[in-house]
């Protein structure tokens, strides 16, 4: 595998990918370098843009985006950054020479933009897990899912718009039934293969890069820093609501040392969060606990204010959501960090602008 510490110089392959078969069956000689690709965490699915000359057509088959990189002790690495659908295409005449641009969206956008044709009962003791990875392969996506037991405690209708409780958008059903089972939502590697993982907590993450400044350092020496306070809740309330039953747990910061409680504050702002399910028990004090517990471990992230750090770094196989560990004392910017943005410039180097944030109370 290679040192993406050490210097390297890249170029960018463009592949067409047959969606009816997953093969590469042409490489694109027409595509410029200077596109652009964003991952975002806020996101349901990866985007960007190319720029080409002539013209593109690729009818319902997908861009596949490759850097290939070699290094100065002869060692060379191909990493697929993303593969897409291409649409809105727009040419431009300059002179003799055509010229022109298109969007990119990942494979996930398939999904998020697909209605059930009506409603779909999905019955209590379904896995969770198993259903969300049908409903994905049903509309042609290949998944790589982590196993899960995790069974429905209660009947659900899916195909309902969501301000009736249900879940209209296959994306949308497929994003709530892995949050039920404590999965991260679904996103896609860089074959465009849909990863279905269980949420780790950021703070328990291994390190997939470090920042440290110095010598060796392959980041620029400026960052935007920022704390976000506006948005800090001292009341949060985890609602649990099913035909049969509703369930509402309830967390207060109420400590005095606590820059943002209800004493500190002097008021209460509240935040919401509503399931589709019930909390885990047999009994119902079981579930008030255990919806307690929850609100409990909302208000954690809740309570606390955002640390958001903006930097470029030139290409590393990291993720949206991978740990990073920083080690920057002239910028007064230490810690551990979790990537949610990073942008990719298909120039020299592959620079990434990285948004890394973190809660800090």
């Amino acid at each position: 595998m290679a040192d993406w510490k050490k210097r390297f110089s890249c170029s960018y392959r463009f592949m067409r990918v047959s969606r009816a078969t997953g093969a590469e069956v042409e490489r694109l000689r027409n595509i410029r370098t200077g596109g652009t690709l964003e991952f975002n965490q806020d996101s349901d699915y990866e985007t960007g843009t190319i720029d080409y000359t002539g013209e593109l057509s690729l009818g319902a088959d997908l861009l596949r985006v490759y850097l290939d990189a070699e290094f100065q002790d002869g060692t060379s690495e191909s990493v697929a950054l993303g593969t897409f659908i291409v649409s809105a295409p727009r040419r431009d005449k300059v002179g003799a020479v055509a010229t022109g641009s298109a969007r990119l969206s990942g494979r996930l956008r398939e999904v998020a933009e697909d209605e059930f044709d009506g409603p779909v009962t999905v019955p209590a003791g379904t896995n969770a897990v198993s259903y969300a990875v049908g409903l994905l392969r049903s509309a042609g996506l290949e998944v790589v899912a982590d196993p899960s037991d995790f069974k429905l405690s209660s009947t659900w209708a899916l195909g309902l718009d969501d301000s009736g409780g249900g879940m209209s958008k296959r994306l949308g059903a497929v994003n709530r039934l892995l949050d039920l089972a404590g999965f991260s939502p679904a996103r896609c590697d860089g074959m465009g293969r849909v990863i279905l993982s269980r949420y780790v907590e950021p703070a328990d993450r291994p390190v997939a890069l470090t920042l440290e400044e110095g010598a060796s350092a392959r980041f620029e020496n400026s960052a935007v820093d920022e704390r976000d306070i506006d948005d800090v809740a001292n009341v949060v309330h985890a609602v649990y609501e099913t035909a049969e039953e509703t369930v509402i747990g309830t967390a207060v910061d109420a400590d005095p040392a606590s820059e943002f409680s209800t004493v500190s504050r002097g008021w209460r702002k509240a935040k919401s969060y509503t399931f589709s399910d019930l909390p885990a028990g047999s009994t119902q004090g079981e579930r008030q606990a255990a919806a307690d517990a929850k609100a409990a471990e909302l208000l954690r992230t809740q309570a606390s204010s955002i640390r958001r750090v903006t930097v470029t770094h030139v290409h590393a196989p990291v993720s949206v959501g991978d740990a990073v560990s920083v080690a920057w004392p002239s910028a007064r910017i230490e810690g551990k960090f979790a990537i949610r943005k990073r942008t990719l410039t298909l120039v020299g180097g592959c620079p990434m602008e990285l948004e890394v944030r973190r809660y800090e109370r």
